[in-house]
C-alpha cells in the first residue's frame, strides 16, 4: 500500500489468493510463511493454562470442551523488510512477575536464535497492546531485551497504562499488570514511538484501531502486495469461543462492551475480504482464515 485506507472495504486492496507455508524441522517452534512474496515467521512464547470461567458468559458445557483449565497459545510474528527487522509483540519474558504464574511462557528468545535473528537485529517493535504476555520481553533485568528497537504503541493505550494515580485508583485485580506496565514503561520508554491508532508506519506495516480488551489495543496489517495478513492480538482468545460466540466475553477485557464490538467488526472485516488472520491466542502457529458461520464466524487453521 502506497497510502494506509482506514475504510472498512478500503482498508485492504485485494483479497488473499492463499498463504504458503514452508516447512521447517519440527524441533523449531517457529513457522515460516509467505504473504504474497513477502516471508513472515510465526514464533511461540510457549502457552499459558487458564480457568475456562475467564471466558464470560460461557455455558458450562463450552467449558467442558475447552477444558479446564484451558490451553492458550502464546503466538508473535516477525518479518524482515530491506534493513528493518519487525516483531510483532515482544512475548512475555522472563521476570518473576511472569515466572511466578506461568513457567510455560518466555520461549520467544530461543525461537528467535532458531530462525537467526538476534536481539541487536530488531529494529521495530509493533505492540498490540501493553498487557504483560506482550510487553514483558521488552525488558531483561531492568535493561532494554532490544537496544536497537523503536517501539510502536498506541498513545491511548500508553497514556492509559502511564496515566498519573492509576497504580492507586485501579481495580484491585488490575494493579499488579498496572505496576509491571510502568515498570517496563520506566526502561522503555527512550524508545517508544507513539501513533494515534490508525497509522503507517512503513515497510508495508499499517496498525489499525481495536479497543477494548484495552483502550489503546491494535491490530496490526502487513501489506504483502497482492496478500494481506491481520494480526488481531487478543481480539479473540481461543479458537473455541470467539469466533462462533463473538459477544462472549474475557475477564481481562477492560471495556467488555467494547472489545465485543471491536471483534465483531473486525471478525466481519477479515471474513468479507478474505484476510488471511494471525492472533496471538490461537493454537501455534495461530493462522487461518475467517468464515461465516450462523450468526457468528468460524477459524479455520491454515
Amino acid at each position: 500500500m502506497s497510502k494506509m485506507m482506514i475504510g472498512r472495504r478500503k482498508l485492504i486492496g485485494s483479497a488473499i489468493a492463499g498463504a504458503t507455508l514452508l516447512a521447517v524441522p519440527r524441533a523449531f517452534a517457529a513457522t515460516e510463511f509467505v504473504i504474497g512474496e513477502t516471508p513472515v515467521i510465526a514464533l511461540s512464547d510457549g502457552y499459558f493454562d487458564m480457568p475456562a470461567d475467564m471466558f464470560l458468559g460461557t455455558p458450562q458445557s463450552l467449558r467442558d470442551q475447552i477444558g479446564d483449565p484451558a490451553q492458550i497459545a502464546a503466538n508473535t510474528y516477525a518479518y524482515r523488510s530491506g534493513d528493518r527487522t519487525f516483531l510483532f509483540d515482544a512475548g512475555a519474558g522472563k521476570s518473576d512477575f511472569i515466572t511466578q504464574a506461568f513457567s510455560t511462557v518466555g520461549r520467544l528468545p530461543e525461537d528467535l536464535e532458531t530462525v537467526g535473528i538476534a536481539a541487536d537485529d530488531v529494529t521495530d517493535i509493533v505492540i498490540t497492546h501493553m498487557h504483560p504476555d506482550h510487553v514483558g520481553g521488552l525488558a531483561v533485568n531492568g535493561q532494554m531485551a532490544f537496544p536497537n528497537a523503536r517501539i510502536h504503541i498506541a498513545e491511548a493505550e500508553w497514556n492509559f497504562w502511564n496515566a498519573d494515580g492509576i497504580a492507586t485508583s485501579a481495580p484491585d485485580a488490575l494493579k499488579p499488570m498496572v505496576g509491571f506496565a510502568q515498570e517496563i514503561s520506566k526502561v522503555i520508554k527512550s524508545n517508544i514511538s507513539l501513533h494515534g491508532g490508525s497509522d503507517n508506519l512503513g515497510a508495508g506495516v499499517n496498525v489499525i484501531p481495536a479497543p477494548g480488551h484495552t483502550p489503546g489495543h491494535s491490530a496490526i496489517i502487513l501489506d504483502g502486495g497482492r496478500e494481506q495478513l491481520i494480526l488481531v492480538g487478543d481480539l479473540t482468545v481461543h479458537e473455541g469461543v470467539h469466533f462462533a460466540n463473538p459477544e462472549y466475553g474475557w475477564a481481562l477485557d477492560v471495556d467488555g462492551e467494547m472489545a465485543v464490538k471491536s471483534r465483531k467488526s473486525i471478525l466481519d472485516m477479515i471474513a468479507t475480504d478474505g484476510l488471511l488472520m494471525g492472533a496471538a491466542h490461537i493454537s501455534k502457529p495461530g493462522l487461518g482464515r475467517v468464515l461465516r458461520a450462523g450468526n457468528g464466524f468460524r477459524f479455520e487453521a491454515v
